[in-house]
């Protein structure tokens, strides 16, 4: 008997995901993560590739690819596309069946996604415009600290007073970021303050949907334990953070074949 496999590639602003799901065993063949860059559909194929070649697969095996992200409508050999918001929902309600809310904060654009009992979508608000309310936000704060992003969860975790951020405009909390810096408040404390007003913006989404537990915090963001901390004092109800966080809507994409 052969077994056939499906490829879910979630095309991001920042990463491009790829899964190769054997749905017989339920069970993922391979992963691989790229940045994403400026040639989307080159970056698919090579992070395609990548995941094939893990496998020892090749495209011949594969009986569907389905594509999802911003920049789904590149990956023009696909055999179909799929929206994030539907992609992201399949991956984690397979993973979570418990899951009822999910948060997802990626490097373009947040979403707050509320699921009924049955897993379907009920509403879902999303920040697209902002830069503030998303994973770039850190980074680009990051890059004016001169501190890893991969570091600000654990210095976060040291945090004994956390910053008020007066405004989450980057151009301007970084001015603000910066003075504090000068003035010498410990970096622990800009980072947690960060992560509570960036929370804080999530928060003020979440409040137009009818937002229940379980929480599940997905999205390149949620590698960054500090933000789940926050996200869970923010919103008084605890948060947990996805199985895999990166690969939630490639999962989902290759589910929705």
């Amino acid at each position: 008997m052969i077994t056939m496999y499906i490829a879910g590639i979630d095309v991001g602003s920042a990463n491009t995901k790829v899964v190769i799901y054997e749905p017989e065993q339920d069970r993922l063949a391979a992963t691989a993560v790229s940045r994403t860059g400026m040639h989307p559909r080159q970056t698919a194929v090579k992070t395609l590739t990548t995941a094939l070649e893990q496998a020892q697969l090749s495209q011949n095996d594969l009986s569907r690819i389905i594509a999802t992200g911003y920049a789904r409508h590149s990956v023009n050999f696909a055999h179909a596309t799929v929206t994030e918001i539907t992609a992201t929902a399949r991956g984690i309600r397979h993973w979570h069946p418990g899951c009822r809310t999910i948060i997802d904060i990626g490097g373009q654009d947040s979403k707050v996604i509320s699921l009924n009992s049955e897993g379907q979508i009920q509403d879902f608000v999303m920040n697209d415009r902002c830069a503030a309310g998303t994973g770039s936000f850190l980074e680009f704060i990051a890059r004016a600290l001169d501190i890893p992003i991969e570091q600000f969860g654990e210095l976060s975790a040291r945090s004994q007073k956390p910053v008020t951020l007066s405004s989450l405009c980057v151009v301007m909390a970084e001015t603000e970021i910066l003075s504090m810096v000068a003035a010498d408040t410990p970096a622990e404390d800009i980072i947690a303050g960060l992560h509570l007003a960036l929370a804080s913006r999530i928060a003020a989404m979440a409040a137009r949907l009818s937002i229940a537990p379980e929480i599940i915090f997905t999205g390149g963001t949620a590698l960054n334990s500090g933000m789940q901390t926050a996200l869970a004092r923010t919103l008084h109800l605890p948060v947990c953070t996805a199985q895999f966080p990166l690969l939630a809507a490639a999962f989902g994409a290759a589910l929705s074949a």
